[in-house]
């Protein structure tokens, strides 16, 4: 029997030395990834609520993150550091969240952080088990946050394609109106460039362009402007205008009224200033649909773009 015990204690001795020896004081947690994406348009997707609730693997309450019954809280004061807080019952562990450029399309993601286990064995070992666990769900997240943000559509909510100037040849034409300009107003300007090319015997090649600014509080700039086959004198009113041929344009397509068209409007330039490009010309608006025929503004088409170098 006595050497049956001392069988035991010396077994157990050994599997208490191991537990001190081979799981740490302190476990780092980590976790990484690349993906392709700006960072300026990662850190605002990150920050913005309803988009994170689209590629979060668990459940998200009243802006509350939880996966697998850990609650996760974002500081969102930095900009390539977010402090993020993991609480399950009695256990906090605080990491950190860094966006590294790499280059001007491609971010380094790095998540870290370390929790401390215990003297005790049982407690020293299951809080081994439950650090390797949060980091295999630190895992998972960083791969949905990678395939949902390689996606460009998922940033900027529509799909931005870089083409070649075509119609490089404009008239064009000013105004300003009290209120935003009602589309009344706008046909009027059209109508003013359309007459002319046609008086001019010049073929119009395109859809009429609008470009909308506000001057004060309640007053607008209105451009618009006509693309024709070639190079025709203004009259003092309206004005000849040439594009660079050839030059790079951003281009997206948009259905709704003006205020869906607005939001899109935002997030090419949006793209244009994530990707450092700069505009050499103002963006503006292709008014596909004539909304004097169509007075349903959810049918309305609009093709966006910008120039950019």
């Amino acid at each position: 029997m006595k050497i049956k015990f001392f069988f035991i204690i010396t077994i157990v001795a050994i599997l208490l030395g191991c537990d001190y020896l081979f799981i740490p004081n302190i476990v780092i947690l980590k976790s990484s990834t690349s993906i392709k994406v700006t960072q300026d348009g990662l850190h605002r997707m990150l920050l913005n609520k309803k988009s994170v609730a689209k590629w979060w693997p668990g459940t998200v309450t009243n802006e509350t993150y939880y996966y697998n019954d850990i609650t996760y809280s974002i500081n969102d004061n930095n900009i390539s550091l977010l402090p993020i807080i993991l609480k399950k019952d009695d256990l906090q562990i605080n990491t950190s969240f860094y966006l590294i450029t790499v280059d001007k399309e491609l971010v380094n993601i790095e998540w870290v952080g370390k929790t401390i286990t215990s003297y005790n064995p049982i407690k020293r070992i299951l809080a081994y088990v439950n650090a390797k666990k949060i980091n295999a769900d630190m895992d998972v997240i960083l791969n949905n946050i990678k395939t949902h943000y390689t996606a460009s559509e998922n940033i900027y909510g529509c799909s931005i394609k870089e083409v070649l100037v075509v119609d490089a040849n404009l008239i064009n034409t000013f105004s300003s109106t009290k209120g935003y300009p009602t589309i009344e107003h706008i046909y009027t300007l059209i109508d003013k460039l359309t007459n002319y090319a046609n008086n001019k015997k010049v073929a119009i090649t395109g859809y009429p362009m609008l470009n909308v600014q506000p001057l004060t509080k309640d007053s607008f700039y209105i451009k618009i402007a006509l693309p024709l086959e070639k190079v025709i004198p203004g009259n003092g009113e309206i004005f000849q205008k040439q594009m660079l041929k050839d030059g790079n344009i951003l281009v997206t397509e948009v259905k709704g009224g003006i205020l869906q068209t607005q939001n899109v409007f935002n997030e090419i330039v949006n793209y244009a200033n994530d990707h450092h490009r700069s505009m050499p010309a103002i963006p503006f608006y292709s008014l596909i649909t004539d909304r004097r025929k169509d007075a349903d503004s959810t049918k309305w088409i609009t093709k966006i773009y910008c120039p950019v170098m």
